[in-house]
């Protein structure tokens, strides 16, 4: 708060005189502590806050220091405070640039990765260094040389092996011994490489899991990473995790009318009839003199409503196309197979049932395919009825649903050869699942009715029946599509859920964004290890709202009951209450190798303004998100500093994070991005 008149502030350093006016703000020298830098600011009212909620930052105990963090409030004065602070949060520590986030109740202050050191600057116009890129395999069957190190050229951009070298086979054998290292993928212990790979785990006797090491890696992070291998179980929201039960999703999807994008092959043949299996044996043949589609020149607009065999000057095929439509960059037609020769396709608003024959009835017409695809509403044959083609009766019956098709193709479907059993509840002897409580055999799944059951009957052997090796869970129903979690071996969707997230065994396997933040930590900050303080990293699993994941009566089809992670409720608590979500070097249930870790979305909430968040990229942050129809999301910053939720699998940029150890001094600098505060190496 700025005022005209003379202000005396205290620090605990000592007393300073300062006058402010409506204009000018004069800096107070401040000590030379990082952390007494966030102090003096906090106590000026200028540009860092005190924390006053709860905190945990050592696995050992809670400290009794004060907690002090940057922080800008919205609107144009906020983003332009949050402006002057990326100008006053900038470390040069280890040959790396930083920007301090916070101190600890340590005393320590937090930091994030911020790029190399360009001329002894950490400005925003650096370019591209070298980083990581998202896992992929490779193949390591030859004698590849691999080093325990490596060196760059940035002249000539290329990497060179160092450290122990060693040349090997991948194989079933020595695979597991190569993690870690790195390869040129060359026979010749000083073959280079433009792209080196670090051998990140293994995969099988003829390929590894393997992170890129290129050229080009934005200066803000070290590279872009994969959080996990995969988004299809709730384990992969772990920074480490183990037990993994897969989701899965049952969908159908019914053609109306396709489109193809290419020109035909202009030797094919066009008729306004067909026939099946009479002329040629299971084949389609165009009748009443076929013409070849290069005497239209191109225009196409005459073929709607006919026969195509688009195969090379023949006049019969397997597979024959109904053409629906013509615009100037697309074929639309529907598909003739197997004989059938519809060229419409009969819909109801109801059927009956008898001795497994389906009937329709309510308002029951016939609608051509050309006309169904140039309806002006597509989605008013949505919670329809059909057979195939123009049949009223049929053993196997559709109901249609669609979300959002704007090319008109096609619709999803449940229909009734999926008629499973549904029950409230499971028992499990340790081999065989039976379904116990209410049971309900029911296969139309588009249906409201049947969806509220399901959302009190989650267990289905997936089959009309009630015992089962592997039981399926419904826990949700969107985009058209069921969705279960598979479990096997476990006894009901309670225990999955705490060996997924909770267990004391829950950190076994490494997440694939440890792997890259660890093994950057050894390259190039191991040695400086002595400078960083041991810090909780919290990897928050807690949940928020089970929705349908709540066998009690969990909704299945709104996405506003879906699971939900605690951190979705942007809470600014720094505490961290589960032991296993303590990642820490000190932590034997969430065992870190070194002392680096990802920050939370809570300690980026603190920042407030999202101007301080800017990178202009976007990267992970440790926190889980929510589970979005079929999709695990964790957070992180996007292009703009918002938050925003990702795919676990997918890439994006990682900024490690460190803590300095309490009473950490800088030799010179004023935290600028030109003249960044210099870490005093003693």
């Amino acid at each position: 708060d700025l005022s005209t008149e003379p202000e005396e502030l205290t620090f605990s350093f000592g007393v300073q005189y300062v006058q402010k006016d409506a204009n000018t703000v004069i800096d107070v020298p401040h000590p030379p502590t990082l952390y007494g830098v966030m102090e003096a600011y906090a106590q000026e009212g200028t540009y860092a806050m005190k924390y006053t909620g709860a905190h945990q930052d050592s696995f050992t105990g809670t400290g009794n220091k004060e907690i002090y963090h940057w922080y800008a409030p919205n609107g144009s004065s906020g983003d332009a405070l949050a402006t002057e602070i990326l100008d006053r949060n900038n470390v040069i520590f280890a040959g790396h640039c930083w920007q301090m986030i916070r101190t600890t109740d340590t005393g320590g202050v937090k930091m994030i990765y911020n790029g190399e050191v360009e001329n002894n600057k950490c400005l925003n116009t650096r370019g591209t260094h070298i980083g990581y890129s998202g896992r992929t395999t490779q193949i390591l069957n030859s004698s590849y040389y691999y080093g325990t190190d490596y060196t760059y050229d940035s002249t000539n951009n290329v990497f060179t092996l160092a450290g122990t070298l060693e040349q090997a086979t991948w194989n079933a054998t020595t695979g597991p011994t190569l993690t870690g290292k790195y390869t040129c993928k060359s026979t010749s212990e000083t073959g280079t490489c433009a792209t080196l790979y670090l051998i990140e785990s293994y995969c099988d006797s003829m390929q590894a899991y393997v992170i890129p090491i290129t050229k080009n890696s934005h200066y803000s992070q070290f590279g872009e990473l994969q959080y996990n291998p995969e988004d299809d179980s709730l384990s992969y929201v772990g920074y480490m995790y183990n037990d993994i039960y897969t989701r899965f999703g049952i969908s159908n999807d019914f053609e109306i009318t396709w489109w193809y994008s290419s020109t035909f092959n202009t030797s094919s043949y066009y008729s306004d009839t067909i026939d099946w299996d009479t002329t040629t044996p299971n084949q389609y043949t165009l009748l009443n003199n076929p013409v070849q589609l290069s005497t239209l020149n191109n225009d196409y607009s005459s073929l709607v409503g006919k026969f195509l065999i688009n195969n090379s000057n023949s006049t019969s095929g397997s597979v024959a196309l109904y053409i629906t439509s013509v615009d100037s960059n697309r074929f639309y037609y529907k598909t003739l197979e197997n004989g059938d020769i519809n060229t419409s396709l009969t819909i109801g608003d109801s059927y009956t049932e008898s001795g497994g024959v389906y009937t329709l009835t309510g308002n029951v017409t016939n609608i051509p395919y050309i006309t169904w695809y140039n309806t002006s509403d597509f989605s008013i044959y949505k919670g329809k009825y059909v057979c195939d083609g123009n049949n009223t009766s049929c053993s196997v019956l559709k109901h249609l649903s669609i979300e959002n098709n704007p090319n008109k193709n096609f619709y999803y479907y449940f229909d009734s050869t999926s008629i499973y059993s549904y029950a409230e509840s499971v028992s499990f002897d340790g081999n065989t699942y039976t379904l116990t409580g209410d049971i309900q055999t029911l296969w139309d799944v588009n249906d409201s009715t049947n969806q509220t059951t399901l959302s009190t009957h989650h267990y289905t052997c997936l089959e009309n029946g009630t015992s089962c090796s592997t039981v399926g869970y419904v826990y949700f129903f969107g985009g058209q599509v069921l969705h279960f979690v598979q479990l096997t071996g476990v006894k009901d969707i309670e225990t999955a859920i705490n060996n997924m997230l909770y267990a004391s065994n829950v950190n076994t396997v490494n997440s694939i964004m440890k792997n890259g933040v660890e093994a950057w930590y050894k390259k190039y900050l191991d040695s400086y290890d002595d400078y960083i303080e041991d810090t909780i990293f919290c990897n928050n699993r807690t949940i928020q709202s089970l929705g349908g994941w709540n066998p009690n009566g969990g909704i299945i089809n709104s996405v506003g009951d879906q699971l939900r992670f605690e951190e979705n409720t942007f809470s600014k608590d720094l505490s961290c209450d589960r032991v296993t979500d303590q990642f820490s070097t000190q932590n034997p249930s969430a065992q870190l190798t070194y002392k680096v870790g990802i920050v939370s979305v809570p300690e980026m909430i603190l920042l407030y303004n999202q101007k301080i968040r800017f990178t202009g990229e976007r990267y992970w942050l440790l926190s889980p998100g929510y589970l979005h129809y079929q999709t695990l999301n964790a957070y992180n910053i996007y292009t703009s500093g918002n938050f925003i939720n990702s795919s676990t699998d997918s890439s994006h940029g990682v900024r490690p994070s460190i803590s300095l150890v309490p009473g950490i001094t800088y030799a010179s600098g004023d935290g600028s991005m030109a003249t960044p505060y210099i870490v005093k190496m003693d």
